[in-house]
């Protein structure tokens, strides 16, 4: 027990017990894990997160996206550095960091880098997250659910939105022919025939076929799978070499020498198609909304002629080559859990949605619920939402593999093309040089991966 020192007066202990009880009551009062002023209990700091995201077509929901980010954090006690970038910075930027695996904590990846990455072994896994938002809104539709996904029924990434392709078509044209709008690509062989004027400097079919062009890729790899043909199998092997493949060689070949495609049409760049229509030289070609954002916006007049449509079928069905565009979390990252825990706030449904409204329908949703919603009930909208259940990933039917995008990357489906309507290639010439370009791809990449 306490003993009061020989000689010391009771009054004058009191001094010094009146300031221990203020003390004692002043260290009750402070606030809970408050540190010592310099002492080992300094305060830390917040957990920060780097991340890499890149500048859109639609600054609001860049704004929209940037702003939530920052929301999470401060409701969760972290601080964000967002670093949006252009696309000419965006590559340098990646390039260093893929060689010196000085990696973002989270970021929305490029769409050529996911496979690399999850070959890689770079990304968290995401698979009990998506899990979990497949369970919202009707679940992800089939293509955004494959986007990120391995052999093994593993999940990579995190979709965010999509893009897909419709068909343009003269409807003005297509009246005075006395046709009906095309459902089918013979539908549309006749209908370009119907409307083909070359002397008056109109062609049928503004077809993109030129090479180098992403739009030639889709072009040439949405007709093969609607007549049955693949590029990959579901394994992720080429499969290039068939019955289906010659067939739609014949096809395009015979709209060629029939000359209801603008002989220009091989030299073509990704914007040949959308000037093909909006100069009125072309009576159809396949594109995203971009067209149809012109028209609204720079020419109404040729709005009113203009059917914007779903994309044509094939025997074995529609489809388009869409893109998914994709989130995900390092594993160089210390927080890792925390990317996690906000990629599954941003891209829940709910804050996706405004994300949508943001955008003024550039980006599609990756929920099926979410296509009903009003903003997609509009005319010109809804067509862009209905080709959305009919759009596949690049290796379709197989997954999205870094083999399946240095092919689409180095144009393989439009050489072979350009062989047969150029080179005066027989379609067995052709599709052996493009079978063997997938198959150098596919294997390099074995040996790569078993190093």
């Amino acid at each position: 027990m306490f003993r009061q020192h020989p000689g010391n007066s009771r009054r004058q202990w009191q001094p010094l017990a009146l300031l221990l009880v203020v003390a004692l009551l002043s260290a009750a009062c402070a606030p809970v894990g408050a540190p010592a002023a310099g002492g080992e209990g300094a305060p830390t700091e917040r957990p920060k997160l780097t991340v890499w995201v890149g500048v859109t077509f639609t600054p609001d929901a860049d704004a929209y996206h940037d702003d939530l980010m920052r929301q999470w954090g401060e409701e969760n006690g972290v601080e964000i550095e967002i670093a949006r970038m252009s696309q000419d910075e965006r590559r340098p930027r990646w390039q260093t960091a893929i060689e010196t695996k000085q990696f973002p904590d989270c970021a929305a990846i490029e769409l050529n880098d996911l496979p690399k990455f999850i070959v890689s072994g770079d990304l968290v896994e995401t698979t009990e997250v998506i899990e979990r938002l497949n369970q919202q809104a009707g679940g992800l539709t089939d293509g955004a659910f494959l986007a990120g996904r391995t052999a093994d029924g593993k999940h990579w990434s995190i979709p965010s939105f999509s893009s897909t392709e419709i068909f343009y078509v003269r409807s003005d044209k297509v009246a005075e022919a006395g046709l009906e709008l095309p459902e089918t690509w013979e539908d549309t062989i006749a209908i370009a025939q119907a409307i083909n004027d070359p002397e008056n400097q109109f062609w049928g079919w503004g077809m993109q076929i030129g090479t180098p062009s992403w739009d030639s890729e889709v072009q040439f790899t949405s007709l093969l799978w609607s007549y049955g043909g693949r590029t990959w199998d579901e394994e992720g092997k080429p499969a290039i070499d068939s019955p289906e493949t010659r067939q739609v060689l014949d096809l395009v070949k015979g709209m060629w020498d029939a000359g209801l495609i603008p002989p220009d049409a091989i030299t073509w760049d990704d914007a040949g198609n959308n000037r093909a229509y909006q100069s009125e030289i072309a009576g159809m070609v396949l594109n995203t909304g971009s067209i149809l954002a012109y028209l609204q916006t720079e020419d109404p007049e040729l709005l009113e002629k203009t059917a914007a449509i779903p994309v044509p079928a094939g025997p074995e069905g529609r489809f388009i080559s869409g893109y998914y565009y994709q989130w995900g979390a390092f594993n160089t990252s210390p927080h890792a859990d925390l990317c996690l825990q906000m990629m599954e706030w941003l891209l829940s449904p709910e804050n996706l949605q405004g994300f949508y409204e943001a955008g003024g329908g550039n980006m599609l949703p990756v929920y099926k619920d979410m296509l009903n919603h009003e903003m997609w009930q509009d005319p010109y909208r809804k067509v862009l939402a209905d080709m959305v259940p009919y759009t596949r990933p690049q290796g379709y039917p197989g997954l999205t593999t870094p083999w399946v995008l240095d092919a689409w990357m180095d144009h393989t489906m439009v050489k072979m093309l350009n062989r047969v309507l150029v080179d005066g290639w027989s379609n067995d010439e052709a599709i052996a040089e493009a079978d063997a370009a997938l198959w150098k791809w596919y294997n390099d990449w074995q040996e790569t991966l078993a190093q």
